[in-house]
């Protein structure tokens, strides 16, 4: 048995490095530790959670983590692609415009020339100048649409290539991470029991920074088998309340 500050920190380092289970219930859990359960999902390790249906509980977001893993990435590989998309279709707007406009003036040019003999020279330079420019500037964009059609194809594939990747991540996580968000009208889940791989602690601490590093807390290591059928027991009970909600 230990009590004081830090006392967690034992849980912690015990759930970042299992390998076979974590099973835990905890009121809150904090940000920093959903993600480590998520990982340890990822890893393969078979996690279950009970925790607390409170608006200040990140706990809560364990329910959704496949849905919302990696969807930050998603959405700037998404952005990548519209970007490179609109830099594209403006440089093919540019150069059908820029190319039509100095295409007038040059031919503009030689019409004025043709009715003003004394300064036909000169326009018919003026004129040869602008469909010079006209081609310039066409070949300009013409080869600004093509690097940005080169930059859109390799973000479209990226995106295939994250969304696949995404795809298999997100099922890990629905395969190995069980999580029951049970809300305070239901029960008020106040039980802190931490079973990972064959050990297993009784604690006063929720698994968040405060609880783990900060808060005076209680920890006391308990017999694994009987902390296992506890927590099946809870999880039963608990299943079957939240089934009849639903």
């Amino acid at each position: 048995m230990e009590i004081g500050r830090g006392v967690g920190r034992v849980v912690a380092s015990a759930i970042g490095s299992a390998s076979r289970r974590i099973w835990i219930s905890s009121p809150w859990i904090g940000p920093s530790y959903v993600r480590v359960l998520v990982d340890r999902a990822l890893a393969g390790v078979d996690v279950r959670v009970v925790t607390m249906d409170m608006p200040d509980n990140a706990g809560r977001d364990l329910a959704r983590a496949a849905d919302l893993y990696g969807s930050d990435k998603l959405r700037e590989a998404g952005a990548k692609i519209a970007y490179w998309r609109r830099r594209r279709n403006s440089s093919r707007v540019a150069a059908l415009r820029d190319a039509a406009l100095l295409t007038l003036l040059a031919l503009a040019s030689v019409l004025v020339a043709g009715r003003l003999a004394q300064y036909s020279q000169l326009l018919y330079l003026v004129a040869a100048t602008l469909a010079a420019v006209a081609a310039a500037v066409a070949v300009y964009r013409l080869r600004a649409s093509r690097k940005a059609e080169a930059e859109l194809l390799a973000a479209e594939a990226e995106f295939e290539r994250l969304s696949r990747e995404l795809a298999a991540s997100r099922e890990a996580i629905r395969r190995n991470l069980k999580t029951l968000v049970v809300p305070p009208a239901t029960a008020f889940v106040h039980a802190k029991l931490y079973i990972v791989d064959d050990k297993a602690w009784a604690s006063s601490a929720n698994l968040t920074d405060s609880g783990v590093e900060e808060n005076v807390e209680l920890l006391v290591e308990v017999d694994a088998a009987a902390a296992e059928r506890a927590f099946e027991q809870l999880w039963s009970t608990l299943s079957a309340e939240l089934s009849r909600l639903s």
